[in-house]
């Protein structure tokens, strides 16, 4: 009986979190997911390439596992009938992209090149600079987005954007976020909400919750039904103390999209109240879908296992294992931060520091990766250099320690 009303209540809250997430109404996102679900239902006399393209926009939109599989059998099939398409070039380098396997994407991006009748120059440079950015190469990145050729296209300015906040030049990246908005058609409104998410993202990171506030709520209005954006939005509610409220975002979104992002991140949130239980029942449930995941390929989980190991179950040696495996890939100061944070969690103090000075040398202005580090060094007795970290963490944002969502 008690498994039943379990299974009963469980249904029950399920659907309310579909209803609120608007699941049951025309909302923005409903209506695009829908129509692009339909066009793909339609493509049986399209040709491969076609269909997964076609698969691969539904996917860009709702990133759900489901939509995530039927993109990989589609390109499976484009490969088979169309091994040289550009159009599949370009679309196989995004995917490895996508899955932390910059190498990978560099060399279709190559072969591509290749290809005299290809012409999209701002997708190509777009991935170019992603690959430069996973890869660490912070200077190529900053050459490639030259004046000339981030006027004309928004995501390029978007990169230009992240690239401006990393480097310390925070004023310079919000007006690169509204240069941006301003390139957009009025009917790209999913856009349009997605460079709200990115400005409010870079207020918060710097302390400014209310303006913070703003932005995101500009992107719930702007597209509704985004799950993107009761992403934000559940963060935000944390790191105010509205800790049921962004419980029950992380729920909605966890139970409807089966993201195992959103396991993790409700599991840390309730790790982060304190409560066990919950946490690790939500802990379990993303470990398990990452650690089948990385056995079918996906291997841009290595740095959520990083991170889930290191800090949900203080597991210092395989939270190293999965950093290193993430560093080969994406030898970044991300990935270092990572590396460094699960040795420390190890123990193994000597090399964490070696990491977390590998991740400074890059000075990617990160309040989080300066407070690993000053952490670090002060457990190794460097007590000016781990103090000089803390202090730069807390002048990048003066509230780096209260809840944040792992991305």
């Amino acid at each position: 009986m008690a498994l039943a009303v379990a299974s009963w209540m469980l249904a029950a809250w399920a659907g309310l979190a579909l209803a609120l997430l608007g699941a049951f109404e025309t909302t923005d996102y409903r209506r695009d997911w829908s129509k692009l679900t339909d066009l793909a239902a339609g493509t049986s006399g399209e040709s491969p390439v076609n269909q997964a393209m076609l698969a691969a926009q539904r996917y860009w939109l709702s990133a759900t596992p489901g939509d995530r599989a039927t993109v990989e059998q589609r390109l499976t099939a484009a490969r088979r009938a169309a091994p040289d398409s550009p159009a599949l070039r370009m679309l196989e380098a995004r995917w490895a992209a996508h899955h932390h396997k910059p190498a990978e994407a560099a060399v279709h991006l190559a072969e591509l090149a290749a290809q005299a009748n290809w012409d999209d120059a701002p997708s190509r440079l777009g991935l170019a600079i992603d690959i430069a950015l996973q890869q660490g190469r912070i200077e190529d990145a900053q050459n490639l987005l030259n004046e000339s050729a981030r006027q004309t296209d928004w995501a390029l300015l978007a990169q230009y954007a992240l690239l401006m906040d990393k480097t310390g030049q925070t004023e310079l990246a919000d007006r690169a976020y509204q240069d941006a908005e301003d390139l957009l058609s009025s009917k790209a409104m999913r856009d349009f909400a997605w460079l709200e998410l990115q400005r409010g993202y870079l207020a918060l990171s710097h302390g400014d919750a209310g303006a913070a506030e703003t932005h995101y709520r500009l992107a719930l209005r702007a597209y509704s039904g985004y799950w993107l954006a009761a992403d934000y939005w559940g963060e935000w509610l944390a790191a105010q103390r509205r800790y049921a409220e962004a419980v029950a975002v992380y729920r909605q979104l966890a139970l409807c999209t089966r993201k195992p992002e959103f396991y993790q991140s409700l599991g840390d949130l309730y790790q982060f109240l304190g409560q066990s239980e919950p946490a690790k029942y939500w802990h379990d449930k993303a470990l398990d879908f990452y650690l089948d995941a990385t056995r079918n390929g996906q291997t841009q989980y290595y740095h959520h296992l990083a991170a889930l190991y290191a800090d949900a179950y203080l597991d210092g040696t395989n939270a190293s294992a999965w950093a290193r495996l993430d560093l080969e890939q994406r030898p970044n100061a991300v990935s270092h931060d990572a590396l460094a944070w699960a040795l420390f969690r190890d123990g193994q103090i000597q090399a964490a520091v070696a990491h977390a000075r590998a991740a400074l040398s890059y000075r990617w202005e990160d309040a989080h990766l300066y407070g690993h580090a000053g952490m670090i060094l002060l457990a190794a007795g460097f007590d000016a250099e781990g103090r000089a970290a803390l202090e730069r963490a807390r002048q990048i944002n003066p509230h780096y320690d209260d809840f944040h969502a792992h991305r």
